[in-house]
């Protein structure tokens, strides 16, 4: 029977069933608009229009994939130098039991203005006090500076079996004044006015850009859904509509309610799936995300100026764990762990092929050896303690936490995060996470898919025999090689190799879509005799710089003048008689997989801060194919990085057709014309056996 990826998906699940393994998975694909011109779609975290985008996004979720479910906007993490916290829209769907908010239309998932009067606010406390017996414990909140009602107040808990409240130090004489801001009211109350021994959590009403605003306190699960049903019988009462939930999400939700959030993440808006027990629900679960957000205006690609199309450059990360911490795998088995902190460090392409053009020590997911000198030893002996002691959650994040880094020592900087595995620091740092941050999205849920399936048959791969080889000393070889795509292909093709000899036949081929969209071809060159030149893009590092101190905090930019492309032969026959030149040095070529392939490394473009500024730009890039004994051109070609017609472009590509003609242009054949061409020997340096660096040419 011909193998198909669900065919191997089946033999995965039914190898981790017979092991009574419970491998969850989810993950964290990021969307953008086809139009990604506003702030928050290039460096900033949040804005209205993402705002707008993830409560229309919701509004479709909640219709195919959790009716029933209620929409609520939280708030998560506060970064330095922001002023807020960013907002995640959270959807909360339990699984049993009666549906949490039944008429979705009552909620207000655009952003459009609504049509609500204070009124509304006044009416919705005062009925809400009366079905919970609080009567007379509400009292209004005004804005500095102000007389009129802004919102209204009421502390909230639930203790011994009933709804409680606080007599907190104000009323309708003198009422609360809230901090400035533009947040929630519920976010600018002034608790250090009031006692220690008060309760300081409440629940707040306010009309804010015509919706009504209810902001919910910290509660547990039942109690939470207990409100919410409250507050939906007088919201069907009085005909409330326009309603935006807000505020703190319930804890101790349980198994049976599912969770999935919308993130506002700098340039782009991520998804949270929740956990999946298997491959096919994840599979499914991602193919509502793709639908949703095409349904939306979103979608998993940007269209950039010189028509590169790119993933959104937001991540989409992998993660990995258990139902529970009983059966956790990670916690039962900690070798697991090891022999994938073993198995990654092996095979670059692991990371490499999956992430984005942006790699190396400066960026969001480091490899461990790019993170220290001797981080691969240090990483080795941790190994050997995870394998031989059989430690605990807590030991395991002791032995991990300060080698998963980046080069500054940020634990959720890494190639493999453990930052949210057993954590005490972090508010939701007990997961039992492990994150494979070294992913970006990719265009559609069934590549994104094929992905998440490949990385969870090479676990089920380790599952099956542990993996204790010593970590590999790389050194210069790592990015100078295995930043080629012809390198990488045939590092998957071990790591298949592998996986078969294990019973977990992964075809390699069904990985040939996802090579051709993270390295996409540039340019092909026709040669005499019937070969051909091939040009992709490859991987490039950008370093980090000096600090900089630029009016605020102290900051690192990233050298982003350089790009590197691999050449490639179809065949080495040729080169006995041609040979290739690039802005008139000779190419030096190695073979990978039986074929000639070089990586060529060179300035693009002008930055500032950079490495080398007495090196001048380098592009276009002139290819020519010459015979070695008379130096006669054959064939040659540009490449431009840039525009070919002009020093800027009219804003991004309309869409992909246009973006593809945008990329095509810049690749241009040349007439042949059988001139002389003046040839540069290649300097070499042991660093760079692999790849020419063009800045080394530089006059």
């Amino acid at each position: 029977m011909k193998s198909t990826p669900e065919s191997l998906a089946a033999t995965v699940e039914a190898f981790f069933a017979k092991r009574d393994i419970h491998l969850t998975m989810g993950g964290e694909p990021t969307f953008v608009p086809l139009r990604p011109d506003a702030p928050e779609w290039n460096n900033a975290a949040m804005g209205e229009e993402k705002l707008g985008y993830a409560r229309r996004f919701t509004r479709e979720l909640l219709k195919i994939a959790y009716p029933g479910g209620l929409a609520m906007q939280v708030f998560g993490k506060h970064y330095p130098g922001e002023p807020l916290p960013r907002w995640n829209m959270l959807t909360l769907h339990p699984s049993t039991g009666a549906a949490l908010w039944p008429e979705p239309e009552r909620l207000m998932l655009d952003d459009k203005p609504g049509h609500n009067d204070p009124d509304c606010a006044r009416k919705l406390i005062k009925s809400l006090t009366a079905d919970l017996d609080l009567d007379g414990c509400d009292f209004p909140a005004v804005e500095q500076g102000e007389r009129k009602t802004a919102a209204w107040v009421l502390p909230l808990d639930y203790a011994e079996g009933k709804w409680i409240s606080d007599p907190w130090p104000f009323s309708a004489r003198q009422p609360l004044r809230l901090f400035p801001g533009d947040s929630p009211a519920g976010l600018r109350l002034p608790l250090y006015q009031l006692d220690d021994d008060r309760l300081k959590r409440a629940l707040t009403v306010e009309v804010r850009h015509g919706a009504l605003e209810v902001f919910i306190p910290p509660l547990e699960w039942t109690h939470f859904r207990e409100l919410v049903a409250f507050i939906f019988t007088l919201a069907r009462k009085h005909d409330l509509r326009e309603m935006v939930f807000c505020g703190y999400a319930p804890f101790d939700c349980g198994p049976t309610v599912e969770k999935f959030s919308l993130a506002a993440d700098p340039g782009v808006l991520e998804a949270n799936l929740p956990p999946c027990p298997d491959w096919v629900t994840y599979r499914r679960c991602l193919d509502q995300m793709y639908a949703t957000a095409e349904s939306t205006g979103l979608r998993a690609i940007k269209l950039h100026l010189n028509g590169s199309v790119q993933a959104t450059g937001g991540g989409s990360h992998l993660c990995f764990g258990g139902p529970d911490e009983a059966r956790n795998p990670f916690h039962r088995d900690p070798a697991l762990l090891a022999s994938i902190l073993r198995y990654w460090q092996h095979h670059p392409a692991l990371g490499y092929f999956f992430t984005g053009q942006y790699v190396g020590t400066g960026c969001q997911a480091p490899r461990i050896d790019e993170s220290g000198t001797h981080a691969a030893y240090e990483l080795e002996l941790a190994c050997e303690a995870l394998e031989n002691s059989r430690p605990d959650p807590e030991q395991i994040d002791r032995l991990l936490r300060n080698l998963l880094t980046d080069s500054s020592g940020n634990t959720h900087r890494a190639e493999i995060c453990v930052d949210k595995f057993h954590n005490y620091a972090a508010p939701n740092g007990k997961t039992g996470i492990i994150e494979l941050r070294a992913f970006e999205v990719f265009p559609t849920a069934e590549m994104l898919g094929l992905a998440g399936l490949f990385i969870r048959t090479v676990i089920a791969r380790l599952a099956a025999e542990p993996f204790t080889e010593p970590m590999r000393r790389f050194g210069p070889e790592l990015h100078d090689k295995y930043f080629l795509p012809a390198v990488i292909w045939d590092d998957l093709g071990k790591i298949c190799r592998d996986l078969k000899a294990h019973g977990f036949d992964f075809k390699r081929e069904w990985l040939r879509p996802l090579a051709e969209f993270r390295f996409p071809l540039r340019g092909e060159l026709d040669l005499p005799g019937g070969e051909t030149l091939t040009v992709r893009q490859a991987l490039e590092a950008w370093p980090l710089m000096a600090e900089e101190n630029l009016g605020g905090p102290t900051v690192r930019m990233v050298d982003n003048s350089t790009d590197r492309l691999e050449l490639s032969l179809s065949a080495k026959a040729p080169l006995q008689t041609h040979t290739l030149l690039c802005n008139g040095v000779e190419i030096p070529w190695q073979s990978v997989g039986g074929k000639p392939v070089c990586g060529l490394r060179y300035k693009c473009a002008s930055g500032w801060p950079a490495l080398h500024p007495h090196v001048p730009i380098q592009a276009p890039l002139l290819f020519q194919w010459i015979e070695k004994k008379s130096r006669r051109v054959k064939a040659s070609a540009w490449y431009y990085y840039w525009n070919p017609h002009a020093p800027i472009y009219d804003g991004r590509p309309s869409d992909l057709d246009e973006a593809r003609a945008r990329s095509a242009e810049r690749w241009r054949k040349v007439p042949v014309t059988n001139e002389t061409a003046a040839v540069s020997p290649a300097r070499t340096f042991p660093e760079m056996r692999f790849t020419l660096d063009l800045r080394r040419h530089a006059h």
